[in-house]
């Protein structure tokens, strides 16, 4: 392995901890990320925020920002309460989920 390669799979493992840690927001994870591989210079520092003006950027961050808004404003409580019935088990529900799911699958 080249030290590139060692420094990018080590950035790789610092991320997904801090991630799954759960401890800092996920997009002060990434941006952190993202400084520290332009410091080390595994990112040219002239490419490194081309990522932030594509489209699909974009979508992934309102679906992001509508996802939490629905969250924070009860929302999806509401339409989890009315779909999950109280007395059946997590396992039946998500079969059923995914029974539905795969029969609504084009052929």
């Amino acid at each position: 392995m080249t030290e590139d390669q060692i420094i990018l799979f080590t950035r790789f493992a610092l991320v997904f901890g801090a991630l799954i840690w759960g401890r800092w927001r996920c997009d002060l994870v990434a941006f952190t990320a993202l400084l520290a591989g332009v410091v080390l210079g595994g990112v040219p520092a002239k490419s490194a925020f081309e990522g932030f003006g594509h489209p699909a950027t974009l979508v992934a961050a309102l679906v992001l920002v509508v996802s939490a808004g629905l969250t924070r404003a009860g929302v999806v409580m509401l339409i989890t309460r009315r779909f999950v019935a109280a007395g059946r088990f997590l396992g039946s529900h998500i079969a059923s989920w995914a029974r539905s799911a795969a029969s609504s699958r084009p052929s």
